[in-house]
């Protein structure tokens, strides 16, 4: 942990006592444990927004894909949804907290370019019940999760990778273990510019390679999970996934799973 992050810890309990933490999302104030306003124990998100996270959980999705689908369907890699041929993700199966809609979208932005790295804990305990219910429902452990990384470039720019902090808040809450199993050798172009799926896919392709855990074994026969803070169209989890399927046949993980904050239900290339 940096420095600077460690003695921002340290501090918050007598800055929540001085400033009384105000909600991410609506600015409203957070309640305590007691049920109070303000004070120590607020996780950052109001009663309200927490329960439009919920709404948001509570929708039905096909757990091969991350696709949003009708009531009462249940879609794995075994019976995929009508909406899987639409988008290859490159894993078995897809955990999401909820589609990119408010107030997710307002959060992941705050959490990936407003360097609000405290946004990792706020938001993990949503990811960890996500993941907890895919990995019941299908019947498959979480053995290790791998952080999506990013370019230290980019890295260096934005101070952190959003999905290592989520992977560090969430592994607090289930002792599941971090593994930096990859690492970006290719500094490429921000993906929210790609015009395409089909464009976003040749940006990313070679853009991962192994890092010397995965070499040495560390994956090999593991129920491992790829976490991002969100999918488009699949492409940065398909490029992942890849990356780790060319481990020699005796390292290779049991299977590749993902975890994701949002899901774009329908994707729409960025205005010219």
């Amino acid at each position: 942990m940096r420095p600077g992050r460690s003695i921002a810890r340290a501090a918050s309990p007598v800055w929540d006592v001085l400033f009384p933490p105000a909600c991410w999302v609506d600015g409203n104030l957070v309640q305590d444990d007691h049920g109070g306003k303000g004070g120590l124990a607020g996780n950052g998100l109001s009663e309200t927004a927490r329960h439009a996270i919920g709404r948001l959980a509570f929708q039905p999705y096909c757990l091969h894909c991350g696709l949003t689908v009708g009531p009462y369907e249940l879609h794995d890699a075994r019976d995929p949804c009508a909406r899987c041929g639409t988008r290859e993700v490159g894993v078995v199966r897809i955990a999401r907290v909820g589609t990119c809609s408010e107030p997710l979208v307002t959060l992941v932005h705050r959490l990936k370019f407003g360097r609000s790295w405290e946004l990792g804990d706020v938001l993990a305990p949503f990811l960890y019940s996500a993941m907890l219910r895919v990995s019941e429902i299908a019947a498959v452990p979480v053995d290790v999760m791998i952080p999506v990384p990013l370019h230290w470039l980019r890295r260096a720019r934005r101070g952190f990778n959003q999905a290592e902090e989520l992977a560090r808040s969430v592994g607090k809450l289930s002792h599941w273990p971090m593994v930096h199993a990859l690492h970006r050798r290719r500094h490429t172009s921000e993906q929210a510019l790609a015009s395409s799926p089909t464009a976003r896919a040749a940006n990313l392709r070679g853009a991962f390679a192994l890092m010397r855990a995965a070499k040495r074994g560390a994956l090999a026969d593991k129920h491992v999970w790829l976490l991002d803070d969100v999918s488009t169209t699949g492409a940065t989890l398909h490029a992942a996934a890849t990356a780790l399927r060319k481990l020699p046949s005796g390292m290779r993980p049991a299977s590749i799973n993902a975890a994701v904050l949002c899901v774009t239900d329908n994707y729409s290339p960025p205005a010219t």
